[in-house]
This record gives C-alpha cells, structure tokens and sequence, in this order.
C-alpha cells in the first residue's frame, strides 16, 4: 500500500506541474506518439467458420477455437452464448434444440495496443473487438401426418388419399406407396414425384388383409440432409371383425342358398363346390344355390374366389379366396347316439362309461341316468335289448391290467340292479344278439393250433347263462345276424350266403348262395318285418324273404342303416362318390323319400332312429329328417 500511495502522489504532482507549466513545442525535444489504429489485428479459429457466417447444429456439437494475437498480449477475453452450451479451455459443446432457432455466440476480446504511452503502460489503453457467429439448430427429422386412408374411386375402385404434409424446415421429394399385388404375389413399388399428386386407385384390391406403406421423402433446407416417413393402411373387409363369411339359406332336405356381403370394391366372384361345379357371378348377383351342407360335417365344401374386374374367369386360380365355414350339425345332450333300443317301452340307451341314459323315443327328452358299476372302465362295450323280455345284455372288455377281462352281464329288472353275470366269455363278443325266446347270441374265435382259428356262434340261456349249442361259420372273418324271436342265424362271409333256422336247439341250413356281382357288407334283419333279411353289398341294397327264399326288392346303392322305428331305409346313392347323396327309402325300398347331402366317416358311431341321423365321436351331432 505504501508504493501505491507514492505512485500516486507523483502523478497527481507531475499531471499538476505539467498543467501549471507551458512547454515550447519545439521538434527536437518533442516525438508524437502514433495513435492507435481504428482495427486491430486479430484472427480466431472456429472450426474454419469465419466470423458473421452461420454453424449449422444438428446433432451434439464440439466447436474447437484458437485465438492468434498477432503478439499482443490478451487483456480480457469472454465467450457468451444466446442460450445453453458447455465452454472448455478450446472447446464449445452445444447440445442439439431441433426447433430451427438462430443463437448468437460472441467472442469479446480485449488486446494490449502496445504504443508506449502512460495508459498503454498502464492497462488503460486497449483495443477492444467483437466477434460473432449464427448458430441455427436445424430440426432434421420433420413431425407431419399424411394421413393414408381408403375411399372408393367413382367407378367403385379403391382410392387411397393423403394429405400434402407440413414441413417446419424442408422441401417435399417424393412419394413411394408400396404394397404386394394380389394377383401378381408381387411387391408393388409406385414412385410419385408430382407435390400435387395425393391419391392412387387400385384396380386389382377387392377384398381380404392388405397393407399400403407412403413413404414421404424430404430434405431439409439447410443442410444437406434426405430422410423419410412412413404411413400404413390397411382396409377394413367383412370378416374382419367377426362378422360371419356367408349365410345359409336351408330349402330343403337337398339344397340351401349361399350368400355373402359385399365386398365394397368393384370385383366378380367365382364359386367353386366341392363337386367341381364353377358359377361365375357378377357383383350384384352374390346368391347361389347349392347342395345343403353333407352330415355330420362338411368342410372346405365350396371356395369363393373374388377376382378383380377386368379379370377373366379363367384365371382364377390366381384371384384370391374365401374358403366356406366349417360346418357340424346340432350338438347337444339329446344328440347322444341310441346304442340299443325298447319300443314296447317308449325308450333308448346310450351307455358310455359306465353312465347308462335313458331317453324317449317319442320326444329325445331323458327319463332315466343310471350308473352301472358293473360295466364302468370298458375300453370296448356291446349292449343287445329284447322288446318283448325287456332284458338287457351288456358285454364289457378291458385291456390287460394286469390281464384282460371279458364279461356279460345281463339285467332283468327296470332298475338295472344284480345282474347275472358271465366271465370270461371271449374278447370282442360282437356281434350280440338277445332275442324274444330268452336265448343270447354272440360270437367266439377259438384257436385250432398254428395259425389256424375257428370261429363259432355261441348260444346261451339269457336267464341261466347256460350255452344251449354253438354253431361253426364258414369263416373265421364271417359275420353274422340273427332273428328277433331267435328262429333264423344269417351267416355272411364276403360273397357268400348261409341261412339258417333253429329248431330243437340246433341250428339247420336252410339256404346258401353266392353272389358273383359283390360281397356282403352287410346283413340284418327287418326291423319292421323280422322274417325279412336286408342284404347290403358294394352297389346293390336287397330285401330278401326268409320264408320264400325270394329277393324281394332291390336298389342301386350301398346300404348303410335301417330305422328301427318308422322302418326307412337309408342307402348311399349309386353315385355317390360324385354327388355325396343318401337316399332315404320307405322300409319296402318301393319308394324314395327324400335325398340327403351326407359324408360318410367309417369311424365313429353312426344310427339312424326315428327319423334322426346320428354319429357319435368325440361328440354326438344328429340332423333330423323332415319325414
């Protein structure tokens, strides 16, 4: 503090005397100093961008900077900036704003003037300069909406629309709408250069899931810089929120009407059955009719190909398709399937394991649920009533666990309660036959030795289960039927025909044929007339009189299952195979009643009672008959 205060005691004492004195300018005792000069001599280094010129900021910035004095000596140097940024020795970070703002960033810089005079010795003689800089913080990535949807063009096509974007700080490129051609299974690419151009008709779109893509390319004003964004759209059809495919329209017993909505777009269609038979309809005309759906299902039944317009129907195969609802007839509990029947009592039995339900005849409603322990656990059942006696047979066999069983129990009362019980009986009694005299009826395979077996027709006392006889068939692949009263045994194997009748405990032959046309696949008595045998072969139905030992009448058709109530027939049509029908006959096969669609599973069980089709899978489905 001392030299500061002696310091400034003589300069308040030399500026005092200077002023109180007059000096003589005289040339050789006085030298101007050189004023400073108006600009200084100053150069910095911004990442090579001159001062006044704009930076472009678009991403996370660093800005490098040096300074060259020219050999001065820096005073004060300050960097300032319109908004936010990070300043280092030599570095400036800017971070990226994207709203195409204009900032300043100024360099002021205060420089020693170096003249040699008192204030320049002093400090308070300088230059002082200013530097500034455009930093624009470009938006690269543009926020519009196009907007794609759908119309429909004047003549019924689909438009596509879209507005013309907005853009904060580009220009509009192109478009590209891409998609996959319905016909071609190719991807579309249109590349629409016209600004003014905000729609595209689709001539070969007409129904199902499609995706259009817009993509809008841009490019932004300031920098050299391209992207793009993308828009989707996809028509909404019918289908497409569960709303049903077609709707059927039943005629009759044969035939129903198939329709469907309209597509919405200008199209034909093209319906192809399951038959082969093609109907090419216009737009307007999406009605058509057909054959009924074929019990107990029926899928992929018919295709629906909808094909552009300007298509020929004969390039269809190329269109796009609706396949047809998979179709099951009426579910339900009075679908189950009848396993054995009383009409003296007005009911039916479905017996599944161990559960024995009781039905109406007249109505399907239950009567009766019984559980039967004596039959629970089967892996395979058979089950034979007799009208007259009302008893009831049922034969059970279970797989080896650890050994196998077979066993009949046969019931005698309404209450299915202590039956009389047969073990070990054979494996697979089937076919079973109880009959009206008290007699039972089943089938036995016995081993002769090697590989030889024999197969025989067990006959037993249903009251005592006592065997009254045994006869041998023909074949150990035979197949056999018996007469209600229990007076004839039909013994069928492939082509050939033995009729028995049975007196005096033995069985007598009574007729033998064999049929050059086909085999026997079939043999039953009449329900309706149990001294009529119905024969069923690969094309042909017969009645066949056992009294007479006459053929009564015949159709063309195989047979598949008589109804024990009315006494209909039903039979496959002779030409099945092509229109999938089933003839339903009157129980003299004299006259035909009605024709059903119909497929035909060998699997499953499948009956015919009281004019209802049943067939039983996983399932029961029944269709009743308009007889």
């Amino acid at each position: 503090m001392k030299n500061n205060n002696t310091i400034f005691y003589l300069l308040t004492f030399l500026v005092v005397f200077l002023y109180s004195c007059e000096y003589d300018k005289d040339i050789v005792y006085i030298k101007e100093l050189t004023p400073p000069k108006d600009s200084v001599e100053l150069d910095i280094e911004l990442s090579h961008v001159l001062p006044n010129n704009t930076i472009y900021i678009y991403e996370y910035t660093k800005l490098t900077y040096t300074i060259d004095s020219k050999g001065k000596d820096i005073l004060d140097f300050k960097i300032s900036f319109d908004g936010s940024a990070e300043i280092h020795e030599n570095s400036i970070y800017l971070y990226p704003l994207a709203d195409n703002s204009v900032r300043k960033l100024t360099f002021d810089v205060q420089l020693k003037t170096h003249t040699g005079s008192m204030a320049d010795i002093l400090g308070y003689e300088k230059y002082v300069g200013r530097y500034e800089y455009n930093i624009k913080f470009v938006k690269l990535e543009e926020n519009f909406k196009t907007n794609l949807r759908g119309s429909k063009s004047e003549e019924g096509y689909l438009q596509l629309n879209w507005d013309t974007p907005v853009f904060d700080n580009a220009d509009l490129v192109k478009y590209e709408l891409i998609y996959t051609d319905d016909i071609t299974k190719q991807q579309v690419k249109h590349e629409i250069t016209d600004p003014k151009q905000t729609s595209f008709i689709d001539k070969n779109y007409i129904w199902g899931y499609k995706t259009y893509e817009l993509l809008t390319y841009y490019k932004n004003k300031d920098v050299n810089y391209e992207s793009l964004k993308s828009d989707y759209f996809s028509p909404e059809y019918y289908g497409f929120k569960s709303n049903p495919k077609f709707t059927y329209e039943y005629l009759d017993s044969e035939f129903m009407n198939v329709s469907w909505a309209d597509t919405g777009y200008k199209c034909k269609y093209l319906i192809i059955d399951a038959d082969g038979t093609k109907t090419e309809c216009e737009q307007k005309q999406r009605k058509v009719k057909m054959q009924r759906f074929r019990f107990p299902s029926d899928g992929n039944r018919f295709k629906l190909y909808i094909l552009p317009f300007d298509m020929p129907y004969s390039d269809y195969d190329k269109g796009i398709f609706i396949d047809c609802d998979s179709y099951w007839y009426n579910i339900g509990e009075y679908s189950a399937i009848p396993h054995a029947w009383n009409i003296a009592k007005n009911e039916y039995y479905n017996l599944n394991n161990g559960e024995l339900n009781v039905f109406s005849i007249s109505n399907s409603t239950k009567k009766n649920n019984l559980f039967l322990r004596e039959v629970d656990g089967a892996d395979f059942f058979n089950i034979s009533v007799s009208d007259k006696t009302s008893q009831v047979a049922i034969y059970k066999w279970t797989l080896p666990m650890p050994i196998s069983t077979s066993d009949l129990f046969i019931y005698e009362n309404n209450n299915f309660t202590n039956p009389l019980r047969i073990e070990n009986v054979t494996r697979n009694a089937t076919p079973l036959f109880l009959c009206d005299n008290y007699t039972l009826f089943y089938s036995d395979l016995f081993w002769l030795g090697d590989t030889n077996y024999e197969r025989s027709c067990i006959v037993l006392n249903s009251k005592t289960g006592n065997e009254i006889f045994r006869q041998v068939l023909q074949n150990r692949e035979s197949q056999f039927a018996v007469s209600p009263d229990g007076k004839y045994l039909c013994d069928y194997y492939k082509a050939h025909l033995i009729i028995y009748e049975i007196e005096n405990n033995k069985a007598v032959q009574i007729y033998s044929y064999t049929n050059a046309e086909y085999r026997y696949l079939t043999c039953q008595f009449n329900y309706y007339n149990p001294k009529e045998l119905i024969l069923g072969g690969d094309i042909e139905t017969a009645i066949f009189d056992v009294e007479s030992l006459t053929n009564k009448n015949s159709i063309k058709g195989k047979f598949l299952y008589q109804d024990p109530i009315t006494g209909n027939i039903a039979s496959m049509d002779e030409h099945y195979n092509q229109n999938f029908l089933l003839n339903i006959y009157d129980k003299t096969l004299s006259q035909k009643l009605i024709r059903v669609p119909f497929n035909y599973y060998t699997s499953g069980n499948n009956s015919f009672f009281n004019n209802r089709l049943f067939f039983n899978d996983v399932l029961a489905y029944r269709l009743d008959l308009p007889l």
